[in-house]
């Protein structure tokens, strides 16, 4: 047995939950049943309201992939479901906690023939704090009369110093930069006493943001919010913490939480030209493409040696219609991070939409070589090719990479279903056309391509109600009118190639569930 069919019974019992057929009990019992140890004895099994799959390390669950194939099953005892699904996400616009409730498990680990507890509330690891050891012994220096008066000075200057910026901010209009500034005949810098009173963030905060940065490259998207998440807790005014929370919402597709977390970054850090750039691409992706310009334009002035905001902003001049600023600033971008994906990935949106096939795939490629393990890179190349090449055949495996890398990003299922009807796979489009609508249940769209599916393998009987449905939703579909005036002429329904937008394509936003 493979894991893709464990996966299939999960979806149609969420399909059969959805529509009445079987009670939640019933779903959750057989749910339980979903669940395998791998060769080196790890317990897997599927989330009951996520469907993702989670492992147990032998105290917790923590989200996962899988192996492809499962070995021999072995004997499990009866275990109830529980009623509560892990929660790997917290609330919208609410600030995580460091710490989420530990599961229960008791206190000696499972037999090896046994199933561990499934999951309840699975809180991602973080990297433990610990305080530093106090010294036992101080050295002690031979001290002089004049030394002792020397490092007095020097402490009272010091103090001085430091009393005259902190009553300098405190006080209205900055009377001491003035009168400073007054007497060198130069202007006051903010920027370098704001420099002189950031804290320190040690070395934990550091080592979780370079965690969380492994595991985006990893498609483990989850796990790295949860440790941006926690360095946020610890530093709570630096806005490198939410800068990279805001690029991991926005890679898995929750848009309004990616502008949120930028925007409070840029006004944690309004000189701060990496927030303002990844500002510039959430409201990009969240269709504020005015806001998006100007956000970008100032990430430029606050750095031009920063790649990411020529890159974003090559996008944003796509989807305003600017071709010629959008070439010069990819090039820009290029440029300066010849390795960055993200400059590749600008010139390959300016490509793209030039008709450049050849050259363009190759952008495409080079973006996928250097984040090879990124589920995002393989989903946009397989958008390309299905909508802007009209090649379905080679967008199928490419959705399938980027499923296989991270299942969390639902609206793969629907692209993935769509680019098999392309290729001539209608059968294989039903069960993931089938699956998406589980978490897109009211979509007009995924109906009427699903109708398409039933109605190219004769069975139109399925089909219409689809169709009918998805004009109730959407009642100028296209696709679903054609649809239902084909199965009712007992012809086949057909998928008619649409011709290429002219602009970039944005990232389907996910509702979160």
């Amino acid at each position: 047995m493979i894991v893709q069919d464990l996966e299939r019974q999960f979806f149609e019992l969420k399909g059969k939950l959805d529509v009445g057929v079987i009670t939640e009990e019933e779903f959750k019992a057989a749910v339980s049943k979903l669940r395998f140890q791998d060769e080196s004895g790890h317990w897997w099994m599927i989330g009951a309201q996520s469907g993702k799959w989670y492992s147990f390390d032998g105290v917790r669950w923590i989200p996962g992939t899988p192996p492809r194939e499962i070995p021999a099953p072995a004997p499990e005892p009866k275990i109830e479901t529980p009623e509560v699904e892990p929660p790997i996400e917290p609330p919208a616009k609410v600030e995580p906690k460091i710490e989420a409730p530990a599961p229960k498990v008791e206190p000696t680990p499972p037999p090896a023939v046994a199933p561990p507890p499934q999951p309840e509330h699975v809180a991602p690891k973080r990297i433990e704090r610990r305080p530093p050891m106090p010294s036992l012994k101080t050295p002690s220096l031979p001290v002089s009369g004049p030394a002792l008066i020397l490092g007095a000075a020097i402490v009272a200057l010091i103090a001085v110093i430091v009393f005259w910026i902190v009553l300098d901010l405190v006080l209205p209009n900055r009377p001491i930069s003035k009168f400073l500034s007054g007497l060198i005949g130069g202007q006051p810098t903010p920027t370098a006493v704001a420099t002189v009173l950031t804290p320190t963030i040690g070395k934990e905060v550091p080592a979780l943001i370079a965690a969380g940065d492994q595991f985006v490259l990893q498609s483990q998207i989850d796990t790295a919010i949860a440790q941006y998440q926690s360095a946020a807790q610890i530093v709570p005014q630096n806005p490198l913490p939410l800068i990279r929370l805001a690029r991991a919402y926005a890679f898995k597709g929750l848009m309004s939480d990616a502008v949120n977390r930028a925007q409070l970054a840029v006004q944690r850090a309004p000189n701060d030209a990496e927030a303002h750039a990844q500002f510039c691409r959430a409201l990009a992706w969240n269709g504020q493409v005015n806001d998006a310009l100007s956000v970008c334009k100032t990430a430029i002035q606050l750095d031009a040696q920063n790649a990411n905001a020529y890159a974003f902003s090559a996008e944003v001049n796509l989807l305003a219609r600017q071709p010629a600023d959008a070439a010069q600033n990819a090039a820009r971008a290029l440029q300066l991070a010849p390795q960055n994906a993200e400059a590749h990935r600008a010139q390959a949106w300016v490509l793209t939409l030039q008709g450049q096939k050849d050259l363009a795939l190759n952008e495409w490629k080079q973006t996928i070589a250097l984040e090879p393990e990124l589920y995002f890179r393989h989903f946009e190349y397989a958008e390309v090719l299905r909508v802007f090449f009209n090649d379905p055949v080679n967008a199928v495996p490419e959705y399938q990479r980027a499923l296989a890398l991270y299942g969390g990003y639902t609206p793969t299922l629907g692209r993935l279903g769509i680019a098999l009807i392309g290729a001539g796979k209608p059968q294989d489009a039903i069960a993931q056309l089938r699956r998406a609508l589980t978490f897109e249940p009211t979509s007009a769209a995924l109906m009427a391509y699903l109708g398409v599916a039933y109605g190219q393998t004769n069975q139109c009987s399925q089909a219409i109600p689809y169709f009918e449905q998805a004009l109730k939703y959407e009642a100028g579909n296209t696709l679903a009118q054609n649809g239902l005036n084909n199965c009712k002429a007992n012809q086949p329904p057909a998928l008619v190639p649409s011709p290429p937008p002219q602009v970039p394509l944005t990232p389907p936003t996910v509702t979160s569930r």
